[in-house]
């Protein structure tokens, strides 16, 4: 039995009470809101990649379809609209059967390519129905005032974080980590269960089949080809994301790719890292994060936009316990998957931060650098994050 396979029924269930617990403190009720929450797409069964190209189902989602229900939930009958993805399409009864409607990438594509396909692969939560958000009002990152009064999240629908269970497996990671460079971080065996955990359950998505997908195609690891078996790649997920490492010279083992990134950290008086919505929507619940406003977009050419309270894509200015982020980018709404995907893309295919894209939103366009930053003789993910460059209709 593989290090990824011999997770007990019991410590699933213990993981999701920790979850319902942890936000009961927030206020927040998981169990609250059933019938207005999308569930998660039921998930792809793991498998082999096929020998043949899979074939591309092109029909796009009808409005109103209702959409397949996580193994988590019990059934719902619930309409999103949602862009066109595997997991819209209802699978074989066979519970062993994958459902392979995404061409698969290769070597010719382009990591631009592959962002646009991460995006419409993507379960993304709806704006103004699963979650709302008030920007309020933009600011300079120079300027000292607190352009918001507000904070930034209004609402999230709780159901989320039960029904999703990239979601519930996502938050249970949250807590295990200091925010101080300098303090090793001590990891117990359940923490270790939680990163299995989650690891799991992203592999199940189509963000993360197809980012396997293309790191097949494209990447390297120590210097040996990305394998095909999927329980060797969550290997190779947990080693670049979840394995410590020295972000200080005071101390050995106090950081991690997915502590940087998506939980954050602070070094030398300033906030470091903090990338993602959730993390700053639950830190906004605690009383921890004050939200100071965000940072106007930049045009293209002639045209102008408008940052709103339904943008997918925004740059920020905050405060956590007290410290200054100055500028940062965020993803809202979109799964834990997209972004694990999205980084680990970059982790294996881009060098540095020249690596400039622009992702079709649907309504809007997004010009966007993909910042990847390798640690430990770049065997280790140190950074990844995007820069809005240019925002347009």
């Amino acid at each position: 039995m593989g290090f990824f396979d011999d997770l007990k029924a019991a410590a699933i269930e213990k993981l999701k009470e920790k979850v319902k617990e942890e936000l009961a403190e927030l206020g927040i009720d998981i169990d609250e809101g059933d019938a207005d929450v999308a569930p998660e797409p039921e998930e792809i069964a793991a498998e082999e990649p096929p020998a043949s190209p899979p074939v591309e189902v092109d029909a796009p989602v009808a409005e109103e379809e209702v959409r397949p229900v996580s193994a988590w939930s019990t059934p719902l009958n619930i309409t999103t609209p949602s862009p066109p993805c595997p997991e819209d399409i209802a699978p074989s009864n066979n519970p062993t059967s994958s459902v392979s409607s995404f061409p698969s990438p290769d070597a010719d594509t382009t990591f631009n390519e592959a962002v646009q396909k991460l995006w419409d692969l993507d379960a993304r939560l709806t704006p103004n129905k699963d979650y709302k958000i008030d920007v309020q009002s933009s600011k300079k990152p120079y300027h000292k005032e607190d352009a918001a009064d507000d904070p930034l999240f209004t609402y999230v629908k709780p159901a989320v974080f039960r029904i999703r269970p990239t979601f519930t497996t996502f938050v249970a990671l949250l807590n295990n980590y200091s925010a101080c460079t300098g303090e090793k971080e001590d990891v117990t065996e359940e923490e270790l269960q939680e990163n299995r955990a989650f690891l799991n359950e992203i592999m199940k998505t189509a963000p993360m089949k197809y980012c396997h997908q293309y790191c097949i195609a494209k990447g390297t690891y120590k210097g040996k080809e990305i394998s095909a078996s999927e329980s060797e790649f969550k290997q190779i997920l947990n080693s670049i994301w979840f394995e410590m490492y020295s972000r200080s010279e005071r101390c050995n083992k106090d950081s991690s790719g997915f502590e940087h990134v998506f939980v954050g950290e602070v070094k030398n008086g300033q906030v470091s890292g903090f990338h993602n919505w959730i993390r700053f929507y639950l830190e906004e619940k605690r009383g921890n994060v004050d939200f100071r406003g965000y940072i106007k977009p930049k045009c293209r050419d002639s045209f102008t936009s408008e940052t709103n309270d339904d943008d997918p894509i925004l740059t920020l200015q905050f405060e956590w316990n007290g410290v200054e982020k100055f500028v940062g980018t965020s993803f809202i709404g979109v799964t834990p998957e997209f972004e694990m995907a999205l980084y680990t893309m970059a982790f294996f295919s881009c060098d540095g931060d020249e690596n400039i894209i622009t992702l079709d939103a649907g309504c809007e366009k997004f010009d966007l650098k993909v910042n990847c930053h390798k640690y430990d003789r770049d065997t280790k993910v140190g950074s990844c994050y995007v820069e809005a460059l240019a925002h347009y209709e």
